[in-house]
């Protein structure tokens, strides 16, 4: 992939780190940290809802961004619409969905700034009716350049570093086992 940045789809950089782990099903997932230039940095809402937007685009404006978005970038269903969903955990999604309506972006120094997401029509998504509350961060340069879920998260924290190193170093999914005269054996304390 070549540098978002050169292309000013997110500003200029200093400094870049990524990780490549793959998942269950053997796909590729790239975690990326970029550290903008101090100009650059996302420093006032209006800042973050130029470059990032959590709202489903309109499909008359832009049809094909609207296409990506609803395809790769809601989350969900789960909840009440699918309790037995992968995402939930003790009745509630582990990713905090549906988010809740905002007329406008809030700076959070903590983490996550929270996100645009006003009240607008809804859309089919897998079979379920949504609306903004369940759309995922993106980007939409990056979106239509590369037609894939792209999920950009803003940070105003020194809390990246800690996420993207947990991805840097947390190592490979495996398994390790013997087979023998036909069944399994398994030693906790070797392994």
């Amino acid at each position: 992939m070549d540098d978002p940045t050169i292309h000013g789809a997110l500003g200029k950089s200093i400094t870049q780190v990524y990780t490549i782990e793959f998942q269950k099903r053997r796909l590729p997932h790239a975690h990326i940290l970029i550290v903008l230039q101090a100009a650059d940095k996302f420093s006032t809402s209006e800042h973050i809802d130029k470059f990032g937007s959590a709202e489903i685009p309109s499909s008359i404006e832009n049809l094909r961004l609207h296409e990506i978005v609803t395809k790769c970038l809601m989350h969900g269903p789960c909840g009440i619409d699918l309790p037995g969903a992968s995402c939930m955990e003790v009745g509630q999604c582990k990713k905090m969905f549906p988010k809740g309506f905002r007329t406008a972006t809030i700076m959070n120094v903590r983490v996550y700034p929270l996100y645009r997401r006003c009240p607008s029509d809804t859309t089919f998504v897998r079979g379920r009716e949504m609306d903004n509350r369940f759309a995922v961060l993106y980007n939409p340069y990056l979106l239509l350049k590369y037609n894939a879920h792209i999920n950009v998260e803003v940070f105003t924290s020194l809390r990246e570093v800690k996420y993207i190193y947990k991805y840097i170093y947390k190592g490979f999914d495996c398994a390790n086992m013997v087979l023998s005269a036909g069944q399994v054996q398994y030693n906790e304390i070797a392994n």
